[in-house]
């Protein structure tokens, strides 16, 4: 008996192929390559989900691990990740999942200051994984404000999860694992990140 699907029907099941495969390739396979000591490459993956602990909040999974870390190491409490409102820059991280704003989770910043010393060593010199790390000398931010941490991550559009991203470790991983031998003639791991850290865009609060 010969089919009696109309063509628009036809275009339509297409179509909803069609979003199901684009919706796929967006999110991609995720692999993960540790460079150094708390030093990791994720190609893929990219996907915007709920911060466990942190009702109302989201990021890019990708950093979960980095986060669960964190939390426990120095008693943060997030105040906001991934958001599109106009008091964050359009073209900064907070838009693509990939930026914290930190305050403590009791009432004494010792162990946010302790981060944030690790994180930038020096004023706008800031430890890999970090793109941009906005504390004290930065206008809106520091003690009694806020901690802003941003992840260096390959060229992206707002709303948009980037294609690489580094973290502190490995998704889903959360142990340091021998990084493979560098790479010659490439300027090494610290190169690249420091063209993606000086690329930055402040954050606007």
């Amino acid at each position: 008996m010969r089919s009696r699907h109309t063509p628009i029907a036809l275009l339509a099941a297409a179509a909803a192929v069609l979003a199901c495969l684009l919706a796929a390739v967006a999110v991609g396979k995720m692999r993960s390559t540790p460079l150094e000591p708390k030093l990791c490459e994720t190609k893929g993956g990219g996907k915007f989900v709920p911060i466990p602990g942190f009702p109302g909040e989201k990021i890019d999974r990708r950093l979960l691990t980095d986060i669960e870390y964190l939390v426990d190491k120095y008693k943060i409490f997030i105040t906001d990740g991934y958001s599109t409102d106009p008091v964050h820059a359009r073209n900064g991280e907070h838009p693509i999942g990939l930026a914290l704003d930190i305050v403590p989770a009791t009432k004494r910043w010792r162990k946010v200051n302790k981060l944030a010393k690790w994180a930038e060593p020096k004023q706008d010199r800031p430890r890999p994984p970090f793109r941009w790390v906005g504390y004290d000398g930065d206008a809106g931010h520091g003690r009694r404000n806020h901690l802003h941490l941003s992840w260096s991550h390959s060229a992206t559009k707002p709303e948009e999860p980037a294609r690489k991203v580094y973290t502190i470790f490995c998704p889903e991983q959360g142990e340091e694992t021998e990084p493979p031998p560098p790479e010659e003639g490439t300027g090494g791991v610290e190169s690249r990140i420091r063209e993606l850290q000086r690329s930055a865009v402040p954050e606007r609060h």
